[in-house]
Formats: structure tokens, sequence, C-alpha cells
């Protein structure tokens, strides 16, 4: 696993690379179109149609700009992940040497998910997946590490399945609006865009005050943006920058919007 974070980590510097010359590629090219326009005004050999196409290929670069952009971002969240996955696996390990109870006020949310996960591997029951006959209902840390794992794993539909049932089952518990975020995320993931939108907005309506809630209004933004709903995802990415300000998440829509020539 740390030779996996390792490559997801140079997988990062290469996007951020890429990001770099073509945010450069922009830089001259709004440069040209600026002096083309300026020499429009005093000789007439310059035609509009090459203007126009000057235009067109700005256009098209500032697309790839918010696409590359949007690839740093799922990289990096991949880091993430693995780095939360092996803190899990060194605390079970831990564990298993020297058991000690989980004190009560518990380690970070997922990190902790993702313990309960190991502890229990091989015993519990696939995300989503019917109680057996006469059985129990799955603990609430087995049921929500269990779709974790899933989506940690790129388990979409399973993930979904667990986190739901998740929501559905203990709506009252801390990590219950965790759940309903990740149900958005693993719909991002797949690129089914208007189902992560309905699945954020669910979430913030239920959760409003949620520890989730910036990162849910960015991926919501981020979901336009992908859809081609580009007056939306600026809205979206405003709203952002003024609600969450200080934030990485407001760092990462001033980022966006910059990209999209709305700064």
């Amino acid at each position: 696993m740390p030779d996996q974070l390792a490559e997801f980590q140079k997988d990062v510097t290469d996007v951020q690379n890429s990001l770099a010359a073509v945010s450069k590629s922009q830089a001259e090219m709004g440069k040209r179109l600026a002096a083309l326009e300026s020499k429009a005004g005093t000789d007439d050999t310059v035609k509009r149609s090459e203007i126009a196409d000057l235009k067109a290929r700005l256009d098209t670069i500032v697309r790839q700009t918010t696409a590359t952009a949007d690839k740093v971002d799922l990289v990096n969240a991949r880091v993430d992940r693995l780095s939360q996955d092996v803190e899990a696996a060194r605390d079970a390990a831990r564990r298993q040497t020297a058991p000690a109870p989980v004190p009560s006020g518990g380690p970070d949310v997922d990190t902790a998910a993702l313990a309960a996960g190991a502890t229990v591997a091989g015993a519990t029951r696939p995300a989503g997946a019917a109680p057996a006959s006469g059985g129990s209902a799955p603990s609430p840390s087995a049921l929500y590490a269990s779709a974790y794992a899933d989506f940690s794993k790129g388990n979409y539909p399973l993930a979904v399945s667990g986190f739901e049932e998740y929501a559905q089952r203990y709506p009252d518990t801390e990590l219950a609006d965790n759940a309903m975020y990740w149900i958005g995320e693993c719909h991002f993931s797949q690129g089914s865009y208007k189902a992560a939108i309905d699945a954020f907005d669910a979430m913030l309506e239920k959760y409003p005050k949620s520890d989730k809630a910036a990162a849910a209004n960015l991926k919501k933004a981020l979901a336009f943006v992908q859809l081609n709903q580009i007056g939306q995802g600026i809205e979206q990415l405003r709203f952002v920058t003024s609600t969450y300000p200080g934030t990485d998440e407001a760092r990462i829509a001033a980022d966006r919007l910059q990209a999209l020539g709305k700064p």
C-alpha cells in the first residue's frame, strides 16, 4: 500500500504539471487574441474569421483547464482514501497485538469506520446484503465500515447500497450525514452527475449543519459543470466561496471560477 500511495502521489504531480501547461497555453492564447483584436481595428487584412477561430480555441483550452483541475481533485481524493486505508490497517495490526477498547470519543470518523471493517473482515456481510435468516441487523460500525471499504475499492453500487441502508437504519447517529454524502460521491465517481446532485441535495436538506456541507456544495458545483450547466455551476461555486470562506472547498471553488473565466 505505501507503494500504491507513492504511485498516486506521482499521478497528482503529473496531472498538476498538465494543468500548469494548459493554463500557460490559455494565457498565451489570450494574449494572441488581444493582439489580433487590436490589429483588426487598424488593419483590414486581419480576417474576422481568424479571430473567431482563435476564440473557439481559447474556449476549448478553458474547458481543458477545468477538466484537468477536476482530475487533480479526483487523484487527490484517491490519495486521501489510500492514506486512510494505510492508517486503518496499522490500527488493526496494533489492536491484534495489544487489544484495547476504543475511547468513547472515537478516532477520526472514516478512519474509524475502516478500522472497524478491518477487525471484522470475513465476519461482516457485504454492504446492502440482507441479514441471515433469524439473524440480527448489522451494527452501525460494521455496516458503515463495509460500505466505506466498498467505496474505497471502487465498488460503487455496493457502497451506495450500504450507505443507503446505514442512513435508513441509523439516521440519528453521527455518521448518518457522512453516509448520505458518500452516496453522492459514489454517483459522482461513476459519472452519474444528476444522481450525485440529487444525493447531495438530500443530504444538505436533512443535515444542513453537517461538517460535510461545504464538500457537498462544492461537488454539486462540479457536477453542474460536468453536465455543461455552466451558469448553475458558476452560481454554485460562488455560493461555496461566500458561504465557506477560508476552507479548502472555497479555495477549490475560486480556482474553478478562475479557470472558467469568472473570478
